[in-house]
């Protein structure tokens, strides 16, 4: 079993997504060592694809192959930023809602569905339009209203492991309750936090995109979603410059996916350890 196990590592899911995500790491982390150019420096106008500039040159001169290299440092940081905060007020969340019973599991439970029943993308653009421009009210933005889908997926695990004879036990012995969900339960739903987690910094990647589209993410810090926004506003849609509009879009594509594909293995090792097809993307 635990060679089985570990074989999971090897699926090529699992190594496909792990090879875009170092990739994408690269870029945001070593992106002047990468890039051929600064995203300040200016060259001539709507340069077409060549050898000196591959994605050629946008309206302002900019290349637009070093913008998407350095974009990725400031999309990711919004995805993985805002997805820890969600993961971090979603686990407390879900742990207390599945635990607790009576009427504060069932007011916890209520809060969690409120929230679910808002739709994600327009409430984060209002919030996103009252909160001003600023990676961080963007990630605020998409916090506050992410962390509810984790809640539910935190809330049933805890509800199956607090089953568990040993949980049961530990409450006879009269063990606080804060000891027991943190000490022993939290470690027992890590494999849902984990899928939950890695899928999500995905989905707040598209949301950060999508509000950056609008035109209301940080204009300070070149993302994909706003080279996308500025190639809408400035030309490039009308002048049919692919390569100003379809990478930004492409390397969003790969991000997620790679997301994705590393989910499936925390989904996988969840089933290895209890047997069962439950899916926690929902």
């Amino acid at each position: 079993m635990k060679h089985k196990k570990y074989l999971v590592w090897m699926t090529p899911s699992v190594i496909i997504g792990a090879v875009i995500m170092l990739i994408f790491a690269l870029f945001s982390f070593f992106p002047q060592w990468i890039a051929p150019y600064s995203p300040k420096d200016m060259f001539e106008p709507w340069a077409p694809m060549s050898a000196s500039h591959w994605l050629g040159t946008n309206d302002m001169g900019y290349d637009i192959l070093s913008e998407l290299i350095y974009a990725a440092s400031t999309t990711m940081l919004v995805g993985i930023t805002a997805s820890f905060i969600s993961l971090a007020v979603g686990v407390l969340v879900g742990i207390a809602a599945g635990y607790f019973q009576g009427w504060l599991g069932e007011v916890i439970n209520g809060l969690i569905h409120i929230f679910l029943l808002i739709p994600m993308l327009p409430m984060t653009i209002i919030l996103a339009a009252y909160l001003g421009a600023g990676v961080q009210n963007v990630i605020l933005s998409i916090s506050l209203l992410g962390w509810c889908s984790t809640a539910r997926a935190v809330r049933a695990k805890t509800k199956q492991v607090k089953c568990a004879p040993f949980i049961e036990s530990l409450q006879t012995l009269g063990v606080p309750k804060w000891r027991i969900m943190l000490k022993h339960i939290l470690p027992n739903v890590s494999d849902v936090i984990w899928a939950k987690y890695i899928l999500s910094v995905g989905q707040c990647m598209l949301t950060e995109a999508s509000v950056s589209f609008m035109g209301l993410g940080d204009t300070t810090h070149v993302t994909w979603g706003g080279m996308i926004n500025f190639a809408f506003k400035r030309g490039g849609f009308s002048r049919g410059i692919f390569n100003w509009y379809l990478p930004p879009g492409i390397c969003i594509l790969l991000c997620v996916m790679a997301f994705y594909l590393l989910n499936r293995f925390f989904e996988h090792r969840a089933d290895l350890v209890d047997r069962s097809a439950q899916s926690y993307m929902d």
